[in-house]
Protein backbone atom coordinates (compact mmCIF):
# COMPACT_ATOMS: atom_id res chain seq x y z
CA UNK A 1 0.00 0.00 0.00
CA UNK A 2 2.99 2.07 0.29
CA UNK A 3 4.52 4.17 -2.74
CA UNK A 4 6.76 6.51 -2.95
CA UNK A 5 4.30 9.54 -4.62
CA UNK A 6 2.35 9.09 -0.96
CA UNK A 7 5.64 9.33 1.12
CA UNK A 8 6.70 12.23 -0.40
CA UNK A 9 3.35 13.59 0.03
CA UNK A 10 2.46 12.48 3.48
CA UNK A 11 3.05 16.08 5.63
CA UNK A 12 0.24 17.41 3.55
CA UNK A 13 -2.04 14.43 3.91
CA UNK A 14 -1.47 15.12 7.19
CA UNK A 15 -1.96 18.61 7.56
CA UNK A 16 -5.13 17.71 5.36
CA UNK A 17 -6.16 15.38 7.33
CA UNK A 18 -5.71 17.69 10.79
CA UNK A 19 -8.13 20.01 8.78
CA UNK A 20 -10.43 17.96 7.65
CA UNK A 21 -11.16 16.08 11.37
CA UNK A 22 -11.16 19.33 12.94
CA UNK A 23 -13.88 20.11 11.15
CA UNK A 24 -15.84 16.44 11.84
CA UNK A 25 -14.46 16.93 15.68
CA UNK A 26 -16.13 21.07 15.71
CA UNK A 27 -19.34 19.69 14.84
CA UNK A 28 -19.24 16.78 17.31
CA UNK A 29 -18.90 18.76 19.96
CA UNK A 30 -20.95 21.54 19.58
CA UNK A 31 -24.41 19.53 21.13
CA UNK A 32 -23.26 19.94 24.31
CA UNK A 33 -22.23 23.97 25.05
CA UNK A 34 -25.86 24.28 22.78
CA UNK A 35 -27.63 21.57 25.37
CA UNK A 36 -29.48 24.60 27.35
CA UNK A 37 -30.33 26.40 24.03
CA UNK A 38 -31.81 23.02 22.47
CA UNK A 39 -33.15 21.93 25.32
CA UNK A 40 -35.23 25.58 25.67
CA UNK A 41 -35.85 25.82 22.03
CA UNK A 42 -36.97 21.98 21.02
CA UNK A 43 -37.86 20.85 24.90
CA UNK A 44 -35.70 18.08 24.44
CA UNK A 45 -35.03 15.55 27.52
CA UNK A 46 -31.11 14.26 28.61
CA UNK A 47 -32.35 11.30 26.85
CA UNK A 48 -33.01 13.04 23.33
CA UNK A 49 -29.52 15.04 23.97
CA UNK A 50 -28.16 11.90 24.45
CA UNK A 51 -29.36 10.51 20.92
CA UNK A 52 -28.37 14.13 19.24
CA UNK A 53 -25.37 13.13 20.36
CA UNK A 54 -24.73 9.55 19.46
CA UNK A 55 -26.49 10.77 15.85
CA UNK A 56 -23.68 11.31 14.41
CA UNK A 57 -22.26 7.64 14.93
CA UNK A 58 -25.52 5.79 13.40
CA UNK A 59 -23.88 5.84 9.48
CA UNK A 60 -20.50 4.08 11.04
CA UNK A 61 -22.14 1.34 13.26
CA UNK A 62 -23.87 0.01 9.91
CA UNK A 63 -22.31 1.15 7.47
CA UNK A 64 -18.49 1.03 8.91
CA UNK A 65 -16.89 -2.32 7.97
CA UNK A 66 -18.27 -1.67 4.16
CA UNK A 67 -16.92 1.60 3.73
CA UNK A 68 -14.03 0.16 4.99
CA UNK A 69 -13.93 -2.28 2.26
CA UNK A 70 -14.69 0.30 -0.19
CA UNK A 71 -11.85 2.79 0.99
CA UNK A 72 -8.93 -0.26 0.30
CA UNK A 73 -10.45 -0.14 -3.44
CA UNK A 74 -11.61 2.80 -4.33
CA UNK A 75 -9.86 6.45 -5.77
CA UNK A 76 -8.83 8.44 -2.75
CA UNK A 77 -9.93 11.63 -4.70
CA UNK A 78 -13.34 11.28 -5.76
CA UNK A 79 -14.17 9.23 -2.06
CA UNK A 80 -12.85 12.56 -0.60
CA UNK A 81 -14.54 15.10 -2.30
CA UNK A 82 -17.93 12.97 -2.12
CA UNK A 83 -17.90 12.71 1.68
CA UNK A 84 -17.12 15.78 2.35
CA UNK A 85 -19.73 17.22 0.50
CA UNK A 86 -22.02 15.05 2.60
CA UNK A 87 -20.93 16.07 5.75
CA UNK A 88 -21.34 20.28 4.26
CA UNK A 89 -25.21 19.09 3.66
CA UNK A 90 -25.23 17.38 6.98
CA UNK A 91 -23.68 20.70 8.92
CA UNK A 92 -26.35 23.19 7.17
CA UNK A 93 -29.46 20.92 7.61
CA UNK A 94 -28.53 20.73 11.51
CA UNK A 95 -27.48 24.43 11.51
CA UNK A 96 -30.78 25.45 10.01
CA UNK A 97 -33.44 22.59 10.90
CA UNK A 98 -36.29 23.83 13.13
CA UNK A 99 -37.19 20.39 14.28
CA UNK A 100 -35.93 17.97 16.17
CA UNK A 101 -36.16 15.56 13.75
CA UNK A 102 -34.35 17.59 10.98
CA UNK A 103 -31.70 17.98 13.96
CA UNK A 104 -31.31 14.44 14.01
CA UNK A 105 -31.14 13.81 10.00
CA UNK A 106 -28.49 16.74 9.68
CA UNK A 107 -26.42 15.04 12.21
CA UNK A 108 -26.84 11.60 10.46
CA UNK A 109 -25.95 12.74 7.26
CA UNK A 110 -22.77 14.62 8.77
CA UNK A 111 -22.40 11.16 10.01
CA UNK A 112 -22.19 9.33 6.90
CA UNK A 113 -20.04 11.55 5.47
CA UNK A 114 -17.42 11.90 8.39
CA UNK A 115 -17.00 8.40 8.46
CA UNK A 116 -15.99 7.84 4.95
CA UNK A 117 -13.61 11.09 5.53
CA UNK A 118 -12.03 8.99 8.71
CA UNK A 119 -11.55 6.11 7.18
CA UNK A 120 -10.07 7.31 3.87
CA UNK A 121 -7.55 9.52 6.31
CA UNK A 122 -6.83 6.75 8.39
CA UNK A 123 -5.87 4.73 5.16
CA UNK A 124 -4.12 7.35 3.68
CA UNK A 125 -1.68 8.06 6.88
CA UNK A 126 -0.80 4.52 7.19
CA UNK A 127 0.00 4.30 3.54
CA UNK A 128 2.17 7.52 3.73
CA UNK A 129 3.78 7.08 7.08
CA UNK A 130 3.97 2.89 7.12
CA UNK A 131 7.71 1.97 8.53
CA UNK A 132 8.46 5.77 9.71
CA UNK A 133 6.78 8.15 11.97
CA UNK A 134 3.42 6.27 11.76
CA UNK A 135 2.05 6.77 15.60
CA UNK A 136 3.94 10.20 15.57
CA UNK A 137 1.23 11.15 12.46
CA UNK A 138 -1.64 9.30 14.27
CA UNK A 139 -0.96 11.23 17.41
CA UNK A 140 -0.98 14.44 15.36
CA UNK A 141 -4.74 13.45 13.45
CA UNK A 142 -5.52 12.06 17.21
CA UNK A 143 -4.75 15.39 19.04
CA UNK A 144 -7.00 17.37 16.17
CA UNK A 145 -9.99 16.19 17.95
CA UNK A 146 -9.50 17.74 21.43
CA UNK A 147 -8.23 20.70 19.41
CA UNK A 148 -11.43 20.92 17.84
CA UNK A 149 -13.27 20.81 21.29
CA UNK A 150 -11.03 23.11 22.73
CA UNK A 151 -12.00 25.76 20.45
CA UNK A 152 -15.56 25.17 20.26
CA UNK A 153 -15.93 25.03 24.27
CA UNK A 154 -13.70 28.02 24.43
CA UNK A 155 -15.21 29.96 21.38
CA UNK A 156 -18.59 28.95 22.30
CA UNK A 157 -19.84 31.60 24.40
CA UNK A 158 -18.81 34.71 22.33
CA UNK A 159 -20.13 33.20 18.87
CA UNK A 160 -23.48 32.48 20.14
CA UNK A 161 -23.82 35.83 21.67
CA UNK A 162 -22.43 37.72 18.75
CA UNK A 163 -23.59 35.52 15.87
CA UNK A 164 -26.65 33.20 17.37
CA UNK A 165 -26.38 29.84 17.83
CA UNK A 166 -27.80 29.28 14.23
CA UNK A 167 -24.83 31.16 12.69
CA UNK A 168 -22.54 29.63 14.91
CA UNK A 169 -23.21 26.56 13.39
CA UNK A 170 -23.17 27.75 10.19
CA UNK A 171 -19.89 28.68 10.87
CA UNK A 172 -18.83 25.25 11.35
CA UNK A 173 -20.39 24.03 7.99
CA UNK A 174 -18.08 26.35 5.90
CA UNK A 175 -14.84 24.91 7.53
CA UNK A 176 -16.37 21.83 6.09
CA UNK A 177 -16.91 23.20 2.73
CA UNK A 178 -12.80 24.80 2.94
CA UNK A 179 -11.33 21.13 3.74
CA UNK A 180 -12.46 20.28 -0.02
CA UNK A 181 -10.01 22.48 -1.98
CA UNK A 182 -7.42 21.51 0.64
CA UNK A 183 -8.03 17.87 0.85
CA UNK A 184 -7.39 18.00 -3.21
CA UNK A 185 -4.21 19.72 -3.21
CA UNK A 186 -2.93 17.43 -0.65
CA UNK A 187 -3.85 14.37 -2.24
CA UNK A 188 -2.86 15.45 -5.76
CA UNK A 189 -3.89 14.35 -9.09
CA UNK A 190 -5.56 10.77 -9.33
CA UNK A 191 -2.29 9.26 -11.40
CA UNK A 192 -0.03 11.04 -9.02
CA UNK A 193 0.44 7.82 -6.87
CA UNK A 194 -0.23 4.18 -6.83
CA UNK A 195 -3.99 3.87 -4.92
CA UNK A 196 -5.50 1.38 -7.87
CA UNK A 197 -8.15 -1.13 -6.69
CA UNK A 198 -7.40 -4.24 -5.24
CA UNK A 199 -8.66 -6.50 -7.03
CA UNK A 200 -7.88 -9.34 -4.73
CA UNK A 201 -11.01 -11.88 -3.17
CA UNK A 202 -12.36 -9.36 -0.56
CA UNK A 203 -12.29 -10.81 2.66
CA UNK A 204 -14.02 -10.05 6.08
CA UNK A 205 -12.50 -12.85 7.89
CA UNK A 206 -11.67 -11.12 11.82
CA UNK A 207 -8.56 -12.38 13.77
CA UNK A 208 -9.16 -12.86 17.95
CA UNK A 209 -6.43 -9.68 18.23
CA UNK A 210 -8.56 -7.22 15.82
CA UNK A 211 -11.79 -8.20 17.28
CA UNK A 212 -11.12 -7.60 20.73
CA UNK A 213 -9.14 -4.14 20.01
CA UNK A 214 -12.83 -3.19 18.60
CA UNK A 215 -14.55 -3.91 21.62
CA UNK A 216 -11.54 -2.09 23.44
CA UNK A 217 -11.94 0.83 21.51
CA UNK A 218 -16.05 0.43 21.87
CA UNK A 219 -15.72 0.85 25.21
CA UNK A 220 -13.38 3.34 25.49
CA UNK A 221 -16.02 5.82 23.56
CA UNK A 222 -18.53 4.54 25.47
CA UNK A 223 -17.18 6.33 28.71
CA UNK A 224 -15.33 9.09 26.69
CA UNK A 225 -18.25 10.59 25.07
CA UNK A 226 -20.68 10.16 27.80
CA UNK A 227 -18.19 12.28 30.20
CA UNK A 228 -17.53 14.97 27.50
CA UNK A 229 -21.46 15.26 26.65
CA UNK A 230 -22.66 15.40 30.71
CA UNK A 231 -19.56 16.40 32.12
CA UNK A 232 -20.53 20.33 32.01
CA UNK A 233 -24.02 20.02 33.56
CA UNK A 234 -22.17 18.08 36.46
CA UNK A 235 -19.72 20.46 36.56
CA UNK A 236 -22.01 22.86 37.76
CA UNK A 237 -22.86 24.11 33.73
CA UNK A 238 -22.16 27.69 32.26
CA UNK A 239 -18.68 28.72 30.61
CA UNK A 240 -16.50 27.80 33.65
CA UNK A 241 -17.72 24.52 33.53
CA UNK A 242 -16.99 24.36 29.92
CA UNK A 243 -13.86 25.18 30.22
CA UNK A 244 -13.34 22.44 32.82
CA UNK A 245 -13.96 20.46 30.75
CA UNK A 246 -11.59 21.38 27.87
CA UNK A 247 -9.04 20.05 30.44
CA UNK A 248 -9.20 17.00 28.94
CA UNK A 249 -8.66 17.90 25.51
CA UNK A 250 -5.54 20.21 26.33
CA UNK A 251 -4.35 16.83 27.75
CA UNK A 252 -4.83 15.04 24.67
CA UNK A 253 -3.91 18.05 22.41
CA UNK A 254 -0.48 17.92 23.90
CA UNK A 255 -0.31 14.50 24.80
CA UNK A 256 -1.33 12.65 21.82
CA UNK A 257 1.78 13.48 19.71
CA UNK A 258 4.43 13.15 22.73
CA UNK A 259 2.70 9.89 23.14
CA UNK A 260 2.92 9.01 19.34
CA UNK A 261 6.50 9.10 18.91
CA UNK A 262 7.31 7.32 22.28
CA UNK A 263 5.16 4.40 20.95
CA UNK A 264 7.30 4.47 17.61
CA UNK A 265 10.30 4.16 19.74
CA UNK A 266 9.38 1.60 22.03
CA UNK A 267 6.40 -0.70 19.78
CA UNK A 268 4.20 -1.47 22.32
CA UNK A 269 0.76 0.45 21.68
CA UNK A 270 -1.33 -1.64 23.52
CA UNK A 271 0.35 -1.08 27.10
CA UNK A 272 -0.22 2.39 26.65
CA UNK A 273 -4.27 1.36 25.97
CA UNK A 274 -4.15 -0.21 28.76
CA UNK A 275 -2.65 2.44 31.07
CA UNK A 276 -4.75 4.84 29.55
CA UNK A 277 -8.51 2.97 30.45
CA UNK A 278 -6.67 2.18 34.00
CA UNK A 279 -6.56 6.06 34.94
CA UNK A 280 -9.95 6.67 32.88
CA UNK A 281 -11.59 3.98 35.50
CA UNK A 282 -9.30 5.77 38.57
CA UNK A 283 -10.91 9.32 37.57
CA UNK A 284 -14.28 8.27 37.44
CA UNK A 285 -14.27 6.78 40.29
CA UNK A 286 -12.46 9.54 42.18
CA UNK A 287 -15.45 11.52 41.13
CA UNK A 288 -17.87 9.86 42.07
CA UNK A 289 -16.65 9.45 45.72
CA UNK A 290 -16.55 12.75 45.95
CA UNK A 291 -12.77 12.33 46.22
CA UNK A 292 -12.02 14.45 42.96
CA UNK A 293 -13.57 17.67 42.17
CA UNK A 294 -14.52 18.64 38.27
CA UNK A 295 -10.94 20.09 37.29
CA UNK A 296 -8.40 16.85 38.93
CA UNK A 297 -11.31 14.32 37.61
CA UNK A 298 -11.26 16.04 34.15
CA UNK A 299 -7.41 15.83 34.28
CA UNK A 300 -7.12 11.99 34.85
CA UNK A 301 -9.74 11.83 32.04
CA UNK A 302 -7.46 14.09 29.68
CA UNK A 303 -4.73 11.52 30.26
CA UNK A 304 -7.07 8.55 28.81
CA UNK A 305 -7.39 10.69 26.11
CA UNK A 306 -3.81 10.87 25.20
CA UNK A 307 -2.77 7.64 25.72
CA UNK A 308 -6.03 5.52 24.37
CA UNK A 309 -6.56 7.08 20.87
CA UNK A 310 -3.30 7.62 19.50
CA UNK A 311 -2.11 3.94 20.81
CA UNK A 312 -5.07 2.39 19.14
CA UNK A 313 -4.81 4.29 15.58
CA UNK A 314 -1.44 3.26 15.35
CA UNK A 315 -2.45 -0.78 16.07
CA UNK A 316 -4.60 -2.06 12.38
CA UNK A 317 -1.33 -1.69 10.29
CA UNK A 318 0.50 -3.69 12.67
CA UNK A 319 -2.62 -6.37 12.62
CA UNK A 320 -3.58 -6.68 9.15
CA UNK A 321 -1.81 -7.00 5.68
CA UNK A 322 -1.55 -3.55 3.90
CA UNK A 323 -4.27 -4.25 1.70
CA UNK A 324 -6.62 -4.61 4.83
CA UNK A 325 -6.31 -1.49 6.65
CA UNK A 326 -9.42 -0.19 5.47
CA UNK A 327 -11.51 -2.91 6.63
CA UNK A 328 -9.62 -2.84 9.96
CA UNK A 329 -10.32 0.32 10.58
CA UNK A 330 -13.80 0.45 9.33
CA UNK A 331 -14.14 -3.02 11.66
CA UNK A 332 -13.16 -1.08 14.96
CA UNK A 333 -15.06 2.68 13.30
CA UNK A 334 -18.57 0.39 13.83
CA UNK A 335 -17.79 -1.12 17.43
CA UNK A 336 -16.46 2.70 18.55
CA UNK A 337 -19.00 4.51 17.07
CA UNK A 338 -21.83 2.38 18.34
CA UNK A 339 -20.19 2.69 22.07
CA UNK A 340 -20.49 6.61 21.22
CA UNK A 341 -24.55 6.32 20.28
CA UNK A 342 -24.94 3.64 23.58
CA UNK A 343 -22.90 5.05 25.91
CA UNK A 344 -24.52 9.05 26.25
CA UNK A 345 -27.94 7.82 25.19
CA UNK A 346 -27.83 4.85 28.46
CA UNK A 347 -26.43 7.63 31.20
CA UNK A 348 -28.65 10.42 29.62
CA UNK A 349 -31.58 7.63 30.24
CA UNK A 350 -30.00 6.27 33.66
CA UNK A 351 -29.54 10.39 34.69
CA UNK A 352 -32.92 11.07 33.84
CA UNK A 353 -34.48 7.94 36.10
CA UNK A 354 -32.19 8.49 39.58
CA UNK A 355 -31.02 12.07 39.36
CA UNK A 356 -27.37 10.55 40.45
CA UNK A 357 -24.02 11.42 39.30
CA UNK A 358 -22.46 9.27 41.78
CA UNK A 359 -24.05 6.22 40.19
CA UNK A 360 -23.71 7.64 36.77
CA UNK A 361 -19.73 7.93 37.13
CA UNK A 362 -19.38 4.63 39.08
CA UNK A 363 -21.28 2.57 36.24
CA UNK A 364 -18.72 4.34 33.32
CA UNK A 365 -15.21 3.56 35.38
CA UNK A 366 -17.06 -0.28 35.46
CA UNK A 367 -16.90 -0.08 31.71
CA UNK A 368 -13.65 1.57 31.59
CA UNK A 369 -12.36 -1.34 33.94
CA UNK A 370 -14.02 -4.46 31.21
CA UNK A 371 -12.09 -2.25 28.76
CA UNK A 372 -8.39 -2.58 30.35
CA UNK A 373 -9.13 -6.57 30.93
CA UNK A 374 -10.11 -6.90 27.17
CA UNK A 375 -6.98 -4.94 25.56
CA UNK A 376 -4.86 -7.80 27.32
CA UNK A 377 -5.97 -9.85 24.69
CA UNK A 378 -4.63 -7.69 21.58
CA UNK A 379 -1.45 -8.88 20.72
CA UNK A 380 -0.01 -7.47 17.42
CA UNK A 381 3.42 -8.58 15.63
Amino acid sequence: MTTPALSDRRWWILGSSVFSFFAIGATFFVVPPLVPELVTRFGLSHFKVGLLMGAISVPAVILAVVVGLAVDRLEPRRVGVVSLGLMFVGAVTFATAPTFGLLFAGRLLFGAGGLVVNLLLARLLTAAFSGRELALAMGVFMATYPASMITVYSLHPVLVESLGWRNELLLLAALVGLAIPLFLVAVGRPDSHATSPDRQRISVAVSPPLAALAVTWMLFFAVHSSVLTFAPEWAGGGAAALLTVTIVMWIAMIGSPLVGSLIDRTTRPMRWVSVGLALQAVALLGAASGVLTPGPAMLGIGLAAALVPTAIYATPGLLVKPERVGFAFGFITSFSNFGTIAGPTAVGALIDRTSSWPLAWVVLAGVAMVAAAVSTAVRVR
